[in-house]
């Protein structure tokens, strides 16, 4: 006999097999040992979950002649037997990513209306539901609403959004959820054990962690690492087949960005290897920094070491690492060089660390003249009301331990004691120090929030100007009519 993959080896035949499902499994048993059957079964959640087969053990047992316990199906009856062998007349199973077309769909509705010929119901499971044109969809509504009583639909989808609601509607949803780590870990070495495969438990962890809680990923990646590993897997060994870097190379990784060495982080991704997968290596470094954040909430010493060396890192730099590490892990689906990509990024969380950050309100340009980068920092101030609008039409230095805030001769008259107040926190609260104000009516127009705002303004009108003057097509509607009579009204720019 050829060999047969463990995916299809291991597939479950019956519920008491399906691992990581028990809300659904039960739900579908109680429904049948009830006879409360839907005319419609809609199975939804990620790939390699066991959407399919589930929908084919629910098909078995509705047309099972021996049902075990009122919910199980035999497996050893005519109608099991020939659903399992792909053989089954009244179980009909089709692909929707390839059979998607209105004929298609208007070919298979010609069925229903015939009787099954040996079964109890005519079941149609379509697989990847979601594939089907709009068309079909609308042809599918009348049969599923009102479906003879000797028929019944089952869909499967990894995409239920792109489903039309007036289908959903007329389904019972099913929805799996992704399998846990120790599930599919535990599942791997009860296979491995009958499979007489060799293996340790960092090994089972590593291929369960890869299969991102998919049980048909985590057998498919398994077929790779026993072939490779011989059938004695090691964890070593497992690292290197799926590319997942050393517990140490992150630990130090992680460990030179805290510390803001950019040359050692470098050193670290060089050794590393240019050619390597750059992007397992940022997932595992988010993975270290989300483990460390999760510990440090739960108040749980941990015993790993990568961990309790990280413990006192402060929560809210955690939390910014790992925005910028999820933020930029979109890049590596672009298709540029992941070595780049990895590179810049590491170099991000280090140069937008918060000490650096510390550092960027005030500027010196040299020993005894520190500034302010005035209007910049004027968006970040914790600043409301009047206290804001008048303050957006000042300019602001910094002259030793003081800071003069200079007003327009009208605002200034206007401006009281507690909005004096607001402003003045504000700024102790962003610069973190307490200072000394001086106000005066020398403002500088150019430099103040509300001249940066209209430069910024000007700046969006001449780019769109230029960009209108080169439109071909626009020129030739306009005729000779100047783009400069054509006037922009703020709401519409978007």
């Amino acid at each position: 006999m050829s060999y047969l993959v463990l995916a299809r080896k291991w597939r479950p035949a019956k519920f008491s097999e399906v691992v990581g499902q028990n809300h659904a499994v039960s739900a579908l048993k109680n429904s049948i040992s009830s006879k409360n059957i839907h005319h419609a079964y809609l199975f939804t959640g990620t790939r390699g979950i066991g959407k399919t087969s589930i929908a084919r053990i629910l098909a078995k047992a509705l047309n099972c002649k021996n049902l075990i316990d009122n919910s199980e199906p035999c497996n050893s009856c005519d109608s099991c037997k020939s659903i399992n062998d792909g053989a089954a007349i009244d179980f009909i199973e089709i692909d929707a990513a390839s059979r998607r077309g209105i004929e298609d769909t208007k070919n298979l509705l010609e069925t229903v209306s015939y009787l099954p010929s040996s079964s109890k119901y005519k079941i149609y499971l379509i697989d990847e539901v979601h594939m089907l044109t709009p068309e079909s969809f609308n042809a599918l509504l009348k049969n599923l609403e009102e479906p003879p009583p000797h028929v019944i639909f089952m869909f499967a989808t990894t995409e239920h959004k792109k489903i039309l609601p007036t289908i959903i509607s007329r389904c019972l949803q099913v929805n799996l959820s992704t399998v846990p780590l120790k599930t599919i870990s535990n599942l791997l070495g009860e296979i491995f054990t009958k499979e007489k495969i060799k293996f340790d438990e960092n090994s089972l962890y590593l291929i369960a962690e890869a299969a991102h809680g998919s049980i048909r990923d985590s057998l498919t990646i398994s077929e790779k690492v026993v072939s490779f590993c011989n059938r004695h897997l090691k964890e070593k060994e497992v690292r290197e087949v799926l590319g997942i870097p050393e517990p140490e190379v992150i630990s130090n990784l992680l460990k030179s960005i805290l510390d803001e060495d950019a040359t050692e982080a470098l050193s670290i991704l060089d050794n590393y290897g240019e050619y390597e997968d750059h992007e397992i290596l940022l997932k595992s470094l988010m993975d270290l920094v989300q483990n460390i954040a999760i510990s440090q909430f739960e108040k749980k010493s941990s015993t790993k070491t990568n961990i309790k060396a990280f413990l006192d890192t402060d929560p809210s730099t955690l939390q910014f690492l790992y925005q910028i590490g999820l933020i930029n892990l979109k890049h590596f689906s672009l298709g540029y060089d992941s070595f780049s990509i990895i590179k810049m990024t590491l170099l991000k969380m280090i140069a937008f660390s918060q000490e650096n950050q510390k550092k960027n309100p005030i500027e010196i340009k040299n020993k005894n003249t520190p500034e302010i980068r005035w209007p910049k920092i004027f968006s970040d101030l914790n600043l409301n009301g009047m206290s804001r609008t008048l303050l957006k039409q000042a300019s602001v230095f910094l002259e030793d331990e003081k800071v003069r805030l200079s007003f327009p001769k009208n605002i200034l008259s206007i401006l009281n004691e507690d909005q004096k107040n607001d402003i003045e926190k504000s700024f102790n609260d962003f610069l973190k120090k307490e200072l000394t104000y001086i106000y005066d009516s020398n403002v500088d127009l150019n430099l103040t929030p509300e001249n940066e705002e209209k430069n910024i303004d000007k700046g969006f009108r001449r780019n769109v100007k230029k960009s209108m003057e080169k439109d071909e097509n626009f020129n030739e509607i306009l005729g000779n009519l100047k783009v400069d009579s054509v006037k922009f009204s703020k709401k519409n720019e978007t």
